[in-house]
């Protein structure tokens, strides 16, 4: 094809023009070819080293050169093509094929492309809410995080992922560079300030390309009804966008939710604490899941929270937990909401833990089918499933997934470290986030070993052993006991080549956990330089199928 059609304009590879309505569109050569390279190549995520390599094959430049690039195109190519050329955060650009036509010079234009039903759609982002209080956070994240539920249930609206919304978290990036990133109409932005039994919640509605201000309101109400704030402003956003919550709707959204404030208090603290998988944090997590089940009795995701923090304290940490008892809860959550993702999610986790993995798979895909940029759907497959099923490849994928989804997630892109092959050009960029991400989480909680701990795995990685050793010591002098702490050190010495303490540590982490956690080990590819050790085959033996 030599001829491409899009957001108004044409590109004729064989004159080498960019036309629209008005004429000839002047872009400088580099920008040009820019252009070409990424209408030749729709619908798939570039990154920079490619894009760089294909407009300047012979020359070494920055990414600078690039950037000036694209913001040209971008210029050139006005509004109306708002979005057509996506920036992916951390992988690089692509570009919408369902927005490009090309045909041959000469031969008859294909019809029109007819629009998807969600060009019909108004779009929005929920962008997450500003606190000034750090240890408030969990508050205004929950609230943009439940309004963004809230928003999805309209079937008249396209929302975006919380998750990728969040991920613009803390970039001091303009509204309209936003919606352009997100490819959305609309933006609704806020701030909450919690005081005692008072609470107050700012709203602004913004019309992304523009900045205009659609609607504004401010809620300043005792704390019980922040519920009802929720409502308002989703019912508000709604109508601004001329449409309308139909009755099973707003049925959907208040089914989602507890009634009891402080019930949703302890979900969205547990909620926070449970990621982090250490056993302290998993311990306390378990402990406010419990108490917001005991508030109110039919809320489902407290209930999967508590699934998901037992089955990673038996597995992991040797809690005498019964797999039969974790499943009961889980099937609890899914009585109480067929819809929820995390109920499905908690399912798999507890199906895990029975040992019956094929059908815990399909408890994640069901997951997944709710929806597809579920963050824990495609960490806890990626954790607890692939790796028994001996399909690395798509293990890996769905880690990257995971932490494209949350830009906190230091988890992910150390397991992709951990499972891409030594000789993989990925692996270090993968080792390299993880330590970034991992020394942002450390400066925020402190008293959290578990990002020193993967984070000196990852350091190990990219060869700065002694960062890596400085990291692995603080770690283990806040939590020498962690199960999850002592795997990493042994990892970390065996890539250094310190066979006795890598074999230390792994005897330490090995105790009292069950046979598919032993599994888990044997199988661990950074063990490969202490298998043939006689020690490792003996740390890790079959146990008795009755121990736990």
């Amino acid at each position: 094809m030599s001829v491409f059609e899009f957001a108004g304009h044409t590109l004729d590879l064989k004159q080498g023009r960019l036309r629209n309505g008005a004429g000839d569109v002047t872009l400088r050569p580099k920008s040009l070819a820019l252009l070409t390279y990424l209408v030749r190549n729709p619908g798939r995520v570039i990154d920079k080293h490619e894009l760089i390599e294909a407009v300047w094959p012979d020359v070494v430049v920055s990414d600078d050169s690039l950037s000036q690039c694209l913001k040209d195109i971008r210029v050139a190519l006005g509004p109306r093509a708002a979005g057509f050329i996506r920036t992916v955060p951390r992988r690089g650009y692509i570009l919408d094929e369902q927005r490009l036509r090309s045909y041959d010079e000469g031969s008859d234009r294909p019809p029109p492309r007819k629009l998807q039903s969600t060009a019909d759609r108004p779009s929005i982002a929920v962008l997450p809410f500003e606190t000034a209080e750090a240890d408030q956070e969990w508050f205004s994240d929950g609230i943009a995080e439940d309004i963004t539920t809230a928003l999805t249930k309209s079937r008249r609206l396209l929302v975006v992922s919380k998750n990728y919304s969040f991920a613009l978290k803390g970039r001091a990036v303009r509204g309209n560079d936003i919606a352009r990133e997100l490819r959305v109409q609309y933006l609704l932005e806020g701030s909450v300030r919690l005081s005692g039994q008072r609470v107050r919640v700012s709203t602004r509605l913004l019309e992304g390309a523009t900045g205009e201000l659609f609607w504004a309101e401010r809620f300043d109400r005792d704390l019980a009804d922040i519920f009802a704030i929720q409502d308002e402003i989703t019912e508000a956003v709604v109508k601004h966008l001329e449409l309308e919550l139909l009755p099973e709707e707003k049925h959907a959204i208040q089914q989602a939710r507890t009634g009891n404030i402080e019930a949703y208090h302890y979900e969205l603290q547990g909620r926070q604490l449970a990621l982090e998988l250490t056993k302290s944090y998993l311990v306390l997590a378990r402990r406010l899941f419990g108490k917001a089940v005991e508030l109110d009795p039919g809320y489902a995701r407290a209930y999967a929270g508590m699934v998901i923090c037992d089955c990673y304290l038996r597995d992991w940490h040797g809690k005498d937990s019964a797999p039969d008892e974790i499943l009961a809860i889980a099937d609890k959550a899914l009585h109480l909401d067929p819809t929820l993702p995390e109920a499905h999610v908690a399912r798999g986790f507890a199906l895990f833990c029975n040992e019956r993995y094929e059908e815990a798979g399909v408890s994640y895909q069901k997951a997944l089918a709710i929806d597809p940029n579920s963050y824990e759907a495609n960490f806890f497959f990626a954790s607890t499933m692939a790796r028994f099923l001996n399909d690395r490849a798509k293990m890996i994928s769905m880690f990257k997934q995971a932490s494209r989804l949350r830009p906190d997630d230091y988890l992910s892109p150390m397991m992709i470290a951990a499972f891409l092959a030594r000789n993989d050009p990925e692996r270090l960029d993968w080792a390299r986030i993880c330590v970034e991400r991992s020394e942002r989480a450390s400066g925020i909680h402190p008293e959290n070993a578990a990002p020193l701990h993967r984070g000196a795995v990852a350091l190990g990685y990219l060869g700065d052993k002694e960062k890596a050793r400085a990291w692995l010591a603080r770690a283990l002098a806040i939590d020498p006991d962690d199960f999850i702490a002592n795997v990493n050190a042994a990892a970390l010495y065996a890539h250094l080549g310190d066979v006795e303490g890598a074999l230390q540590h792994l005897k330490k982490a090995a105790r009292d956990v069950p046979q598919n956690t032993i599994d888990m080990l044997r199988n661990d590819a950074d063990f490969d330089v202490i298998r043939d050790d006689p020690r490792f085959s003996a740390i890790l033996h079959p146990r008795d199928p009755g121990m736990t």
